[in-house]
């Protein structure tokens, strides 16, 4: 490994990393980018370089070779850089200074190149209209094709961020197209501007773990996009101990738009330890209908607090997504009142994809809590638009009310005004502050109920919809029943 230290390749390193002006207060900053492009130039499999950014420079974008073997380590967040007016282009990218023209390609994806590390240093993407961008469009080119990043890595494996911060920046804080083996850990995003997305991975990506970073951003914190760069399936993706404070914490979009190619499977995704508040639900599930069955998968979210609408947002067909303590403070303070239907709950249908119809395979929940912060929670899950759920099982729900506030009960526990359920496992539900288990007209869209905890709930049960052997209060008799072979008989 070749090490490059900025002020030794005669880097002027004299811009304000707040105001991209001269620090020393007279006349502008210098361009750094030309000096530092052309000494990472030779990075590669024989010859790795890392460069030292020990001060702040101005650049016109940092086009580093495209096939990796290369590095930025800095001494702090008072090193780094500012994206100079009118780059029109990415902070740092790999690749010449098109290589991102277009933003989405399209397949097939090319071959990956390898080893990137980015570290201990600040970029300020000068996101504002008229800053990086000097287009009609803040975000990028006026055709809307190129969109331009703090930091976009394409096309590569063993990526490793640590420590790193980006701020105001016309699109998304980082991007990532066709990549694996990614950790990024220790970082901070800030802007508020619309497609602000903080980590965005377009398909196909693998491998992935995301760790103790702090989210601010006017957009999806972390975006898992299959259809979008190349397109391609995402797998594989760890989160742990993150704050946010953003538009959601995460989409999964499998597929573009409703009944639109390409499809992308997007699997085996962990969230854990993290807590924030978010504007609209904390997972949307999108974005679309008429995906394939089951294209997001093995979607795992543990041991979370978050304030926002709803924790998961149903917007195209999934496999299996289970939650395990999970606690949402439902709110509706900072959520877009376009979105405000169908109300809060646990799980939703999208109102952000109106009208259409979804199906999900397993809806698992384990010891999670909805606590109200104010009324407006209309049910645990909501489901519209037709569309259903073959198996909800709940093993631990409970709604409370935040201390010192007491709300009306929750009239429904599963608001099936116009979805469905196909088996509604009840293994254990806290009953206090639910009313029933859905409006009395609803039942003939489950098809079946059962689980250990049907009888303690209190809750009375048409004898039709109840499954063999499962204690439960008959609407008919009022009693305590069990069904033997079809027939309903006194219990015990």
């Amino acid at each position: 490994m070749t090490y490059i230290r900025a002020s030794e390749i005669g880097c002027a390193l004299d811009c304000d990393l707040e105001s991209g002006r001269n620090k020393y207060g007279h006349g502008k900053a210098t361009d750094d980018s030309p000096r530092i492009n052309a000494a990472m130039a030779a990075a590669s499999v024989d010859h790795p370089i890392t460069l030292i950014i020990d001060g702040s420079a101005l650049i016109s974008g940092l086009f580093l070779p495209a096939g990796g073997y290369w590095g930025i380590a800095g001494l702090g967040c008072g090193t780094g850089f500012f994206v100079k007016r009118g780059t029109n282009n990415d902070g740092i990218h790999n690749g010449g200074p098109d290589a991102a023209v277009p933003s989405d390609p399209g397949p097939p994806a090319p071959p990956r190149g390898r080893s990137v590390s980015l570290s201990n240093f600040s970029l300020n993407g000068n996101g504002a209209k008229g800053g990086d961008s000097t287009t009609p469009i803040r975000q990028g080119d006026a055709s809307g094709a190129v969109w331009y990043f703090g930091i976009n890595l394409m096309n590569l494996n063993d990526i490793t961020i640590e420590n790193v911060v980006v701020a105001n920046t016309p699109a998304y804080h980082f991007r990532f197209s066709n990549v694996g083996n990614v950790s990024v850990s220790g970082c901070v995003t800030n802007s508020t501007a619309l497609s602000t997305d903080g980590l965005h991975f377009d398909g196909p990506a693998n491998d992935i773990t995301i760790s103790n970073c702090n989210f601010t951003t006017g957009d999806d914190a972390i975006a898992l996009n299959g259809p979008e760069g190349h397109s391609g399936d995402i797998s594989r993706v760890t989160v742990n101990n993150c704050k946010f404070d953003s538009w959601s914490l995460m989409r999964l979009d499998s597929i573009n738009c409703s009944g639109c190619l390409p499809t992308c499977n997007i699997s085996a995704i962990s969230v854990s330890n993290c807590t924030g508040s978010l504007r609209q639900a904390a997972f949307l599930i999108g974005q679309g209908a008429n995906a394939d069955p089951a294209l997001v998968t093995g979607l795992r979210i543990s041991d979370c607090n978050l304030t926002a609408p709803s924790i998961i947002e149903l917007a195209a067909n999934f496999g299996t997504i289970e939650l395990a303590r999970v606690t949402l403070n439902a709110s509706r303070a900072r959520m877009n009142p376009d979105f405000a239907s169908p109300g809060m709950g646990f799980t939703r249908t999208s109102p952000y994809m109106y009208g259409c119809t979804y199906k999900g395979a397993v809806l698992t929940v384990n010891q999670c809590v909805v606590e109200r912060t104010s009324k407006g929670v209309t049910g645990g899950f909501i489901l519209e638009y037709g569309s259903s759920i073959e198996r909800l099982e709940i093993n631990g729900l409970s709604i409370q009310d935040e201390q010192g506030k007491s709300y009306p009960a929750v009239p429904r526990l599963v608001d099936l005004a116009a979805g469905s359920v196909g088996t509604l496992l009840l293994n254990s539900v806290d009953n206090k502050l639910i009313e029933a288990p859905c409006d009395s007209g609803q039942f003939s869209a489950i098809g079946l109920i059962a689980g250990k905890g049907v009888l303690a709930t209190g809750w009375e049960f048409p004898d039709a919809v109840m499954a063999d052997g499962v204690p439960y209060i008959s609407a008919t008799t009022h009693l305590p029943s069990i069904k033997v072979d079809g027939v309903v008989e006194p219990y015990p």
